[in-house]
This record gives structure tokens, sequence and C-alpha cells, in this order.
């Protein structure tokens, strides 16, 4: 596999989400033919668990047709139990101060949220979004699946929000000034 086709594959694993030729060119510094090449070699060469799905314009690393069954056992296995104290936490913690970036999550909960947040993720109850402040992290925000259960429109209808997310704010300042 050459350099280019590393990063490409590199990239796709790294980002996590769907990618276009256009914006892997402008990242590597090449064209998009030149992309479209590499990644061509590399569909031949990707063979096994994961594989690189291709629409035309949008690539994307997924898991192969031959995983599919051990993957769908484990997230049986995920939607089967509770999301617990911590997954109760971290939504509550999402939708009183999001969107919030995950060391965000981790500092107002005082522990790693990232397990939770990948349940959270698999459940369909909260999602990532750009971050608009920094391009390589993400922010998560709930989604409307919370929205409906809760019969709420809008995470503003939550009780007490204005004063919940206030006393947040308040919290992290105290804080962050007694530990600079």
């Amino acid at each position: 596999m050459n350099d280019l086709q590393s990063k490409i594959e590199g990239l796709l694993f790294a980002l996590g989400r769907p990618v276009s030729y256009t914006e892997l060119a402008k990242i590597l510094q090449t064209d998009v033919g030149t992309v479209a090449e590499a990644v061509s070699v590399l569909k031949k060469e990707r063979q096994g668990g994961i594989v690189l799905v291709d629409d035309g314009n949008m690539l994307e690393l997924r898991t192969s047709q031959a995983a599919a069954a051990v993957i769908e056992q484990i997230r049986r296995d995920e939607y089967s139990r509770e999301i617990g104290k911590a997954g109760l936490e971290t939504l509550a913690t999402v939708m009183y101060r999001g969107p919030l970036s995950r060391s965000e999550i981790d500092f107002i909960r005082g522990v790693n949220s990232s397990q939770t947040l990948r349940t959270l993720l698999m459940r369909g109850l909260v999602r990532r979004i750009p971050n608009p402040r920094d391009e390589r992290s993400f922010l998560y925000e709930v989604t409307t699946e919370v929205l409906a259960q809760l019969g709420l429109q809008d995470p503003r209808d939550l009780p007490d929000y204005t004063d919940v997310k206030e006393k947040l704010s308040a919290l992290e300042e105290s804080y962050r000034n007694a530990n600079a």
C-alpha cells in the first residue's frame, strides 16, 4: 500500500464518517483524479472485516457483510440493557448543557464518558456534530428521538431548564477559577 492509500484509509478511519473525493483531495493537497486512482487500488486491497464503501461521490469505511451477524448480536445486547446511572447522567448533561464536547462532558461528570457516549450514540439518543471551534473534534447533542420520547418539542422545555443551565455554567466557572 502506498503512502497516499495509507493516508486515505487512515483519514476515513479517524473521521468515522463518509468523506467526499473533493474533501479528501483538499485535505491531502492533491487532485480528485489522484485520489480516485488511489481509492481504486485501495478497494482491491481492502478485504476482510473492514471494507471501503464508495457511492461514486462519498467514501466510508464500514464493516463487511461477513462481520454483520456478530455486530448485530452485539447491538442487540447493547439495546437490551438499561443505560444505567452513567447513561442518565451523560444524557442529562447533554440535554441541559449541550451541544458540548466529550471533554466538557467528562469535566462536568468528573469521569471519562467515552463508553457511555458510545452507548448513547448507538441507541440514537445523542448525535455527533462538527465542532465549529475545532474541526478536529465533535460536539454532542440530543436527538429528536429523545425529545419525542419525553414528549418535548425543544430541550428548553425540560423542567427548570434555564435554572439548571445557569447553575451548571456557574459551577463549571467556579471549578475553572479554583484550578487556574
